[in-house]
């Protein structure tokens, strides 16, 4: 679904490299790799927002920096850390604006418009905080919303930054569970990085490693260790 041919990706300078990697629908990747090395770079390179500076990324064999803004919100939805919320804008409202590449000139929301967003509220847990303002709600909670917003624009590719941040434990585990049941069930390939690293290994899901001293992402062996993550990510032994 997501393919990087000989890609290098940063700003105006090499950041990191990414050889042959594809990652398919089905699945929830985890970025793994300390503050500041590109990771957020990494996401925002898939989302068509940073023009590799060598090499493609194809998402479904189309060149993402190439795609109309209008087919780019229909095949990717990317969420960024750090929503403050907004006043006077309801979280059911807010969720509800991820149906806005699906809906008419009017944005008039329809029968199944409705059902997106119902689903997504309920998939995240956060059904019982419709009516509230979006600046009135916890971290945890804002980040769930914005996390429904992604659900509710249907699209095959889901990408997160730091979705968890803020989730106590049992909140963290609950999301990475919905997000794998969510890619297997429809089918998506969901991307997003997290610092949550037992809570990753534990549920099984792959690791997109982010190699500090080879400046490279690659997918981490399906067993690998703790111990190895960590010192290839991190570079403690």
């Amino acid at each position: 679904m997501i393919e990087f041919k000989d890609t290098i990706i940063g700003y105006t300078s090499p950041l990191l490299e990414i050889e042959n990697m594809c990652l398919e629908t089905g699945n929830v990747y985890v970025l793994i790799g300390k503050n500041g090395i590109g990771k957020s770079t990494f996401l925002r390179s898939i989302n068509g927002e940073i023009n590799p500076i060598q090499g493609e990324i194809q998402i479904g064999g189309q060149i993402s920096n190439k795609l109309s803004n209008s087919a780019r919100a229909k095949t990717l939805s990317f969420t960024a850390a750090g929503f403050k919320g907004i006043p006077f804008l309801s979280t059911y409202d807010y969720v509800a604006l991820g149906r806005t590449p699906h809906t008419g000139v009017l944005g008039r929301l329809n029968d199944v418009d409705q059902e997106q967003i119902r689903q997504a509220l309920e998939s995240t847990g956060i059904s019982h905080l419709t009516e509230r303002y979006t600046d009135q709600l916890s971290d945890g909670e804002r980040q769930l919303a914005t996390i429904a917003k992604s659900l509710a624009q249907q699209t095959p590719v889901i990408l997160l930054d730091e979705p968890s941040a803020f989730l106590d434990y049992l909140n963290k585990r609950t999301l990475i569970q919905t997000l794998l049941r969510i890619a297997a069930e429809e089918n998506k390939c969901i991307v997003l990085s997290s610092h949550d690293l037992d809570i990753c290994l534990e549920v099984g899901a792959p690791i997109l490693l982010v190699d500090q001293r080879l400046r490279k992402i690659y997918t981490a062996e399906e067993n690998a260790s703790k111990a190895s993550v960590i010192q290839r990510a991190f570079g403690i032994e």
